[in-house]
């Protein structure tokens, strides 16, 4: 198993001096995929040298720079060091894809933590934001915003409630009034605002001109677009910034689906009474907060149950 790694106990560290040492190593076998934080910030992880019955450890990662960082066990082995056997597990983190042996002993367990399952997303290695909206009803959600700390773990900056599609969360086409499932780039904000603050993602004001083009039969579908004219297929943005209930696009946030083929339009929006047409909408001091903090580092990841953000 060329490339793995382990961690020892502070009975068990490996010294410079004993390198060389060999040891036996049982075969790895699968685990149950599960989190956990490091306890120990002075030991590494460690990658595996030479066959099961001459093994030896060679650092890879130093504990000190993963503090707060939720690992993902997936595979087990049996050290013998001196007649006795010792577990070690194969982890691995989504924050920059950091793998190797670490004795069980310097792990513990997080149970079905949010914030792990974020740190091991796909896109959790670029990105600075990402919002997670978990389906709690037929058309409601809870939306949470994350924010990536310097140890590379995640922090919850904001909860809301917030309404989905009438169809749920799940597979969307044009009309189906679904919120697609998946994660998606946070491209750009846009509202009534000639000027609104973020942290760096774009903002567009609404013109009188200002279309969402959702017209399977254009050549410009699923993108804004500044037109004279465009067919009622087609959503006129200011339309949706007069007052109460019709002020969704008073402020919002655009879920770059561009190319998925599994419709078009959706959005983070300002909330009314009612469940959306597959956007997510939230109140209008949270679209707030939310704008105010995301960058061009930002993405959303839309599930049916918290556990299937990790699929994704």
């Amino acid at each position: 198993m060329l490339g793995f790694g382990l961690v020892l106990t502070l009975v068990l560290v490996v010294q410079p001096a004993q390198a060389s040492r060999t040891y036996h190593r049982t075969p790895t076998t699968a685990i149950r995929h599960q989190t956990y934080y490091t306890t120990n910030s002075t030991s590494h992880t460690f990658r595996a040298n030479g066959n099961y019955n001459r093994w030896t450890f060679r650092a890879n990662h130093n504990l000190k720079n993963y503090r707060n960082t939720a690992w993902t066990a997936t595979q087990k082995t049996y050290i013998t060091k001196d007649g006795k056997r010792c577990l070690y597990y194969w982890v691995h983190n989504g924050a920059n894809g950091a793998s190797g042996w670490i004795w069980h002993g310097f792990l513990k367990p997080i149970k079905n933590s949010q914030a792990a399952m974020v740190s091991q997303l796909n896109v959790a290695r670029n990105a600075r934001q990402i919002v997670t909206v978990v389906q709690s009803g037929k058309s409601t959600a809870t939306l949470r915003l994350w924010e990536k700390n310097r140890g590379l773990s995640w922090r919850n900056t904001l909860t809301a409630s917030s309404r989905i599609g009438g169809s749920g969360i799940g597979y969307s086409r044009e009309g189906s009034s679904r919120t697609p499932i998946g994660t998606y780039h946070l491209s750009f904000a846009f509202g009534k605002a000639a000027h609104v603050r973020t942290n760096g993602i774009g903002y567009r004001q609404i013109q009188k001109n200002s279309y969402w083009i959702e017209d399977l039969k254009d050549r410009q579908y699923n993108t804004w677009q500044n037109r004279k004219w465009a067919n009622n297929k087609n959503e006129h943005l200011i339309d949706y910034t007069k007052a109460a209930p019709r002020n969704q696009y008073q402020l919002a946030v655009v879920m770059d689906n561009h190319g998925q083929n599994n419709g078009s339009g959706f959005f983070i929006h300002v909330r009314n009474q009612w469940a959306t047409q597959g956007c997510v909408s939230i109140s209008l001091g949270n679209m707030q907060k939310l704008v105010s903090k995301l960058s061009t580092r930002a993405y959303v990841t839309n599930v049916q149950y918290a556990t299937q953000l990790l699929n994704y």
